[in-house]
């Protein structure tokens, strides 16, 4: 402290006091230098409570005391024996040397109190900053520890691209940033990696305390703390709260721009491979059809001769059957990049599942000519709150599956129940099934078993992993498990879940 309380003068003028009143009884008693030992006494218990000045006053003050009206002659300061001079200089040295050690262990004590309440602050912010997931919860922690600091307001300013290396600090003309002073001290303390502001020696004309958020490699920004009163200056206890707090800070949003930089990584990796994985399906899957299209129209147009009507029809079913895989296969690409980048939009509305599966039925009448479709739905089979367009496609590349890789004739069943707030639906056929240990593999993106491949018009291998992620999107799930007598029954759960129940539509959207 640079000034000491007047009050602190007073108790030792009063200390003093007290002690000659209690001696003045005593004089003509007790030895003089008996006498000079109590007023030592309270000298040494001033210079114990109080700073150095008030001890030197009371020194003084004991010293007058004593000579004045406990040394011969009484009510005089000419001292005739001059040993009292060594008491006098004893007294004097005793509280000069009592306030320096007090001084000493009250600076000791204040320097461990504010220690204590920095390691205090310090854990408190990393035992929050370890729960914090991304880079917004760090920002919201970090700032409000740094306001019950006690100092006041506290903004933290990052770069303009923090994820990037380096980055430019861009300061804001409004809030805590408003002040010409306050932006200044914000880019020294940023571009020198200091503290600036009121409370330090640098731009200390700002009303506010800056500190950079410093790691290791770079200064990611700068906190700003205003404190809660006007004109009121951070100590330096509570800055170096404050810088310890921001470094702190830092280090936790440099480990979750790490992690955004490692996930932006990974999307770039993913991205990448899926777009060569999807050039490669569009390669070899449009080559086949293309072929037969190419073949199949050039035989129509090929002037030689005639061809006979059987042949003709041939060829121009060819066409339209090629036409409709490439059709397709390209409807699944697209979808499957509305899966892979989260474009995949639900609309959900109170259906009847055996409305959506009527359409689908009616729909793949020609492909499913040659599978008898055994249909089993209860009656009392609730309503599902569903996208009718989505839950289409789902049940289109189920029941196409089914048919592309089971023997003509076999049939294809399609039953629901309800069970646990959500209704189940199961496809399932009576082909080779699905080998055990590939229950997951078969949803992978471009996965191909033994019978896709053995088939001549097999798929690009996205139709199930469209159709897990279409039933994820509705917030269910999506299995597959083997039949006892053969096959594969693959089954996905719908909840009951989903906007207030409206009016049944009396219409079905085109699509």
């Amino acid at each position: 402290m640079t000034d000491t309380p007047r009050t602190e003068f007073a108790l030792a003028a009063g200390v003093v006091a007290l002690t000659t009143a209690a001696c003045l009884p005593l004089r003509g008693r007790v030895n003089p230098t008996d006498v000079a030992m109590l007023f030592l006494l309270a000298v040494v218990f001033v210079a114990a409570r109080y700073h150095r000045g008030p001890a030197v006053f009371a020194s003084v003050l004991a010293i007058a005391s004593f000579d004045l009206l406990f040394v011969p002659p009484y009510y005089h300061f000419s001292v005739h024996d001059t040993s009292y001079l060594l008491t006098f200089g004893v007294m004097l040295a005793v509280a000069l040397v009592m306030s320096r050690l007090v001084a000493q262990i009250r600076d000791q004590s204040d320097d461990a109190s504010d220690r204590e309440r920095r390691t205090a602050a310090m854990y408190a912010l990393s035992t929050e900053l370890a729960d914090a997931a991304d880079r917004g919860q760090v920002l919201r922690i970090a700032e409000a520890h740094m306001e019950r600091s006690g100092v006041g307001r506290a903004t933290i300013l990052l770069v303009d691209d923090p994820v990037a290396p380096g980055g430019a600090l861009h300061l804001p003309t409004t809030g805590i940033f408003a002040s010409l002073e306050t932006r200044v001290a914000a880019e020294w303390a940023f571009e020198r990696g200091e503290s600036a502001g009121c409370g330090t020696g640098h731009c200390a004309e700002a009303g506010t305390l800056v500190a950079p958020l410093r790691t290791p490699s770079r200064t990611l920004g700068v906190v700003a703390v205003l404190p809660a009163a006007d004109e009121r200056v951070p100590t330096a206890a509570e800055r170096a709260t404050i810088e310890a707090l921001a470094a702190q800070a830092a280090l936790a949003l440099e480990r979750t721009l790490l992690a955004e930089r490692h996930d932006l990584a990974r999307a770039e990796v993913e991205g990448e491979r899926l777009r060569t994985s999807l050039l490669s399906s569009l390669s070899h899957d449009l080559r086949t059809p293309l072929g037969s299209i190419e073949g199949a129209a050039s035989s129509l147009l090929e002037p030689a001769g005639p061809l006979p009507p059987e042949v003709r029809h041939d060829l121009a079913d060819s066409i339209l059957e090629e036409s409709r895989r490439m059709s397709r296969l390209v409807a699944n690409l697209l979808d499957m990049i509305r899966v892979e980048t989260g474009a995949l939009v639900v609309k959900k509305a109170w259906q009847p599942l055996e409305e959506v599966l009527g359409v689908v039925l009616i729909r793949m009448e020609e492909r499913l000519r040659s599978h008898p479709v055994q249909v089993q739905l209860p009656a009392d089979l609730p309503l599902v709150p569903v996208d009718e367009l989505l839950l289409e496609q789902v049940f289109i590349n189920l029941l196409e599956n089914a048919a592309r890789y089971t023997p003509p004739g076999t049939p294809i069943g399609v039953k629901a129940w309800a069970e646990s707030r959500a209704v189940v639906v199961e496809v399932s056929d009576r082909g080779p099934g699905v080998l055990p240990g590939d229950e997951e593999a078969v949803f992978r993106k471009f996965y191909r078993g033994a019978a896709s491949s053995s088939q001549p018009g097999g798929g690009a291998g996205l139709g199930l992993t469209i159709c897990r992620g279409i039933i994820a999107a509705h917030g269910g799930r999506m299995w597959v498990e083997s039949q006892s007598g053969g096959g594969a029954a693959f089954r996905f759960s719908l909840p009951l879940e989903g906007p207030p129940m409206d009016a049944l539509p009396t219409e079905r959207p085109e699509g």
